[in-house]
């Protein structure tokens, strides 16, 4: 870069001057030389009907003109060796050449097109080679089209923005050995292809398509800072930012402050010393871990999409998610960010961006995480210039990178075609606008549905309802012209529905452009419901927490709750303790055991799903329970006992109950002396029975958790290993209690 060699230790100091200078001032290794971006490459695709930006270095003070066919602008190199012209608007098409020229220099790019720009970005679906994917050879056998151009940006980091890529496969016409060969052999993203191919077939103009994705990434790392403003949800990611940039008000306040102390200490530090004594601990600056990795907020956006703008491009595509489930609606605010952010560093507010709703998968655990990830991803579309393609209908919950691009591409193509070019094709599947109550039957209507079909000619499936009880019943679906009848056994009167909330949901459901339907769920579930409906008596009894047992959400090892009320009844002393078990079969029938009892702990941090705190085994006072289950005994019981905790455990009987077993799993089990997270019991039992009343096991096991009421019928009466909760189509777990208004906590 510096061409000048200085020799001797005052050249050694300067050179190290001059490399602190270029690593913070960037472009100034620039200023001796003219210098375009990585981005701009013979072959490269331009923006049409737009401003055109061209940028990149140059000698301070030099004039520089930069000229695509007729079309001319000039600017003067700036002190820190950058200079920027905008080129007025063209028309599609091509080949041009591209010059600039400066003095002496001068760069020419060749064949370079006039058309529409798009970016590509997100995860490993997005990244994914065309390699991988369905009749992958046959389809690059026949891909050769000059009109589309590619081009894919290497996987990078930075914690500061970079003035260029650092690598990259750079513009090149689509033929078959430019798509097998991008990235180092990898191979071109095919929902990229695929998108570009749809796009330039209606469209019959170039269209290039810039690929910047990494698998396995958060969308953190692809926002930039300016996108987390403004979004209270999201201030501590945009504090820890500031926090790790140097010349922010918050980091450099943090320095001064370091400073003070430093100063301070030193004198402290010496006084110490005469004393032979310690010092004070060295002060340090308050800031968070450095953001340096493919995880961290803005990383990847530093390395791999700052250095492209402002290259002019209609709007981007996205494909990610799977990384960030078990967030739910919190995702829509980061798509709010992710959005918002690029559109800010574009100066362009209607810069599109088409998604892919995440397809289904067996994540193993969690099962309704991903659903409400589908449902923020819904919500997303309330930002506008934005459009969702649906993909449940092409899926493989075994493979969470499913082969079928084309559709994918072809969706999104067919999202721009309609919502930026106007071209009038069906873009979206059913999405739900309302519903309405007659008697026992839900009427479900729905926006971009002229008319509805299944794919496979059944009825629509996976569809839920919801009655006072609370609980989710599967519903039968009819359908009447644009719209569904949907009725359930069990449910007299529906309050709510829900539709593909599992994250193995492939519903059938379409419209009459072959569309699918995506997943969502309406209406107020009544949170007491179960309650309120079985055991009315119990009416003066508070929800403390509530879950689905059959399929809970597990987030950093522990259980996540439909309903958290703890705060509410800290300060307060527990009078009565319960819990409700409800488990809805998959006809829809129902089964429910109702157990309470004096409490056995005033903690209500400890008397939910059990986390390494909560070690009960013991006998209960006044226990009473309530069931429909005829070999549960029903009223009140004079030998009861709880056995909970969050650590593995033996059947050893522990505490030498009469009755029960030493070899199986029952009422008088063994508590592992290690008390760290592992399966996990939470018994309610009948000891002079001989009876468990209520079971939930391996509680973070999603759907291969244990749940029953009564013996189980297997090997190991409480349930333990039973695996049961995959028999049930939904379940709900109550923990209830009765607080003496207005006195003081006990111990």
């Amino acid at each position: 870069m510096y061409r000048k060699v200085v020799r001797g230790r005052r050249a050694l100091n300067l050179v190290l001057l001059l490399t602190i200078a270029t690593g913070l001032l960037g472009s100034a290794a620039y200023a001796a030389d003219l210098k375009l971006p990585a981005i701009f490459s013979d072959h490269a695709v331009l923006q049409q009907k737009a401003p055109v930006p061209v940028w990149g270095w140059g000698e301070p003070g030099a004039n520089v003109t930069v000229t695509v066919a007729r079309n001319s602008k000039s600017a003067t190199v700036g002190p820190d060796g950058r200079w920027r012209v905008d080129l007025a608007p063209m028309k599609a098409g091509g080949p041009y050449e591209l010059t600039v020229a400066s003095g002496d220099r001068q760069i020419v790019l060749k064949d370079i097109l006039i058309g529409e720009v798009w970016f590509a970005s997100g995860q490993s679906n997005m990244q994914w080679s065309i390699k991988n994917t369905d009749n992958w050879e046959q389809e690059v056998a026949q891909c050769a089209n000059d009109k589309i151009r590619i081009a894919m940006i290497f996987r990078e980091v930075s914690t500061t923005p970079l003035d260029d890529v650092r690598g990259l496969t750079p513009w090149a016409p689509c033929t078959s050995e430019s798509m097998t060969n991008c990235y180092n052999g990898e191979g071109f993203s095919a929902v990229s292809y695929y998108f570009a191919k749809y796009v330039q077939a209606k469209l019959r103009v170039p269209v290039g398509i810039v690929n910047t994705s990494w698998g396995g990434t958060r969308i953190e790392p692809w926002t930039p800072p300016v996108g987390f403003e403004g979004l209270p949800s999201l201030a501590g990611i945009l504090a820890d930012i500031r926090m790790n940039t140097p010349n922010s008000a918050e980091y450099q306040a943090a320095l001064r402050d370091a400073i003070a102390k430093a100063e301070a200490w030193i004198p402290a530090a010496k006084q110490a010393l005469e004393a032979g004594a310690f010092p004070p601990a060295l002060p340090t600056i308050a800031s968070a871990s450095t953001l340096n990795g493919s995880g961290s907020p803005t990383a990847l956006y530093n390395a791999m999409v700052a250095p492209l703008v402002p290259y002019a491009n209609r709007g981007f595509i996205w494909y990610q998610g799977e990384s960030n489930r078990g967030e739910g609606m919190l995702y829509r605010d980061k798509m709010e960010a992710l959005i918002k952010g690029w559109r800010a560093v574009w100066n362009d507010d209607k810069l599109a961006c088409y998604y892919v709703q995440l397809a289904p998968f067996n994540y193993g655990n969690s099962p309704q995480a991903l659903p409400e990830i589908w449902e923020a991803q819904s919500a997303a579309l309330g930002i506008p210039g934005t459009g969702m393609a649906v993909i449940n209908d092409i899926a493989n919950v075994s493979d969470i990178h499913p082969r079928n691009k084309n559709d994918v591409g072809k969706r999104l193509a067919l999202l721009a075609l309609n919502k930026t070019y106007g071209k009038g094709v069906k873009c979206e599947g059913p999405t739900f606008d309302r519903f309405k109550v007659e008697g026992n039957e839900m009427r479900v209507y729905f926006k971009h549905a002229r008319s509805l079909k299944t794919r496979d000619g059944a009825a629509p499936t996976w569809f839920a309802l919801c009655g006072p009880d609370g609980v989710y019943h599967p519903a039968n679906a009819a359908i009447e012209g644009s719209h569904l009848v949907l009725t359930a056994n069990g449910v007299s009167t529906p309050v709510a529905v829900r539709f593909a909330w599992d994250h193995i949901a492939e519903p059938n459901l379409l419209n009459e452009a072959d569309l699918p339907a995506s997943a969502f769920r309406a209406g107020a579930v009544p949170v007491d419901g179960p309650l309120r409906a079985y055991v009315p008596e119990a009416h003066d009894m508070q929800v403390v927490y509530a879950l689905d047992p059959t399929q809970a959400a597990v987030s950093n090892g522990n259980v996540v709750y439909d309903v958290d009320n703890r705060k509410e009844f800290e300060g307060k002393t527990i009078e009565r303790i319960g819990y409700l078990l409800l488990l809805i079969a998959q006809d829809g029938s129902a089964q429910w055991v109702y157990t309470e009892m004096d409490p056995f702990t005033q903690n209500v941090n400890l008397i939910g799903v059990p986390t390494p705190e909560a070690r009960f085994q013991q006998d209960l006072s006044n226990l009473v329970v309530k069931s429909n289950i005829q070999a549960v005994p029903n009223g009140n019981l004079s030998k009861g006992a709880i056995e909970l905790w969050s650590c593995n455990y033996g059947p050893e009987n522990a505490r030498g109950i009469a009755g029960a077993s030493k070899e199986k799993f029952d009422f008088g089990d063994t508590i592992a002396p290690d008390a760290s997270i592992g399966y996990g019991c939470l018994q309610i039992n009948d000891i002079a029975a001989g009876t468990t009343l209520l079971a939930y096991n391996n509680h973070r096991g999603g759907r291969d958790a244990d749940v029953g009421i009564g013996n189980c019928p297997g090997d190991q009466p409480d349930w333990t290993f039973s695996k049961s909760a995959q028999k049930y189509a939904s379940g709900r777990l109550l923990v209830v209690v009765k607080v003496a208004a207005g006195a003081a906590a006990g111990k």
